[in-house]
């Protein structure tokens, strides 16, 4: 998750309260509300969404690659008097046992983990049989827009470590056996390009997908 640019983690660290005011905050705010019971966060970043926690999350815990965002994290978490176990992981390989927990959370994070489905497949080993997967993503777009991501993909990727803005993001969820009848595409935000339009929701593993 962490491939490129080496500034990145402390650009957007310190950038995203500001990107979040601007535009991002309503949707970490909608997407969380569907968090419940034992919460997983993969990818948790800054931990911008730890804000936006509902009261049907009875633990949080979080696996986050680089050292500054792990600190930011658990900084954010202290902050704010909540009791989050903030661990050193890829998405590809989750520190945690079988059925752990009740939710996981991706919050902007599958367009840059280095193999989705495999990062799927963890989720799927780590949640509880009818547990959901929380999304907000931003994926590829339609038409012009996605061939404009498909045309950037590569620099995008280094400048944003790893971010890739050109995903299908639900055909992969789908395609790792979760029931994607509860997420939904928003085409248009004020999120700039090449990170728009969006993913977001949740998707439901089912006991014949575990």
């Amino acid at each position: 998750m962490t491939r490129g640019n080496p500034l990145f983690p402390y650009i957007y660290g310190y950038g995203m309260p500001i990107f979040d005011r601007l535009f991002y905050r309503r949707y970490r705010r909608e997407a969380m509300s569907n968090a419940t019971g034992r919460l997983l966060m993969v990818g948790i970043g800054p931990g911008a969404d730890l804000l936006f926690l509902p009261p049907a999350v009875t633990s949080v815990a979080a696996v986050e690659p680089e050292p500054a965002m792990r600190r930011m994290a658990s900084s954010v978490a202290r902050k704010h008097g909540i009791e989050a176990d903030v661990v050193d992981g890829v998405g590809e390989s989750i520190p945690f046992p079988d059925d752990s927990f009740d939710s996981v959370h991706v919050g902007l994070v599958l367009c840059s983990v280095d193999d989705v489905g495999a990062t799927l497949t963890e989720i799927r080993r780590v949640l509880k049989p009818g547990g959901r997967l929380v999304v907000l993503e931003h994926v590829r777009g339609d038409g012009a827009m996605g061939r404009f991501q498909d045309l950037i993909a590569k620099p995008w990727s280094w400048l944003a470590s790893g971010c890739e803005p050109n995903r299908r993001t639900v055909d992969a969820i789908a395609a790792a056996g979760f029931d994607t009848s509860n997420l939904r595409g928003i085409p248009r935000t004020l999120v700039p390009p090449p990170c728009t339009p969006h993913l977001q929701g949740f998707a439901t593993l089912t006991d014949s997908a575990n």
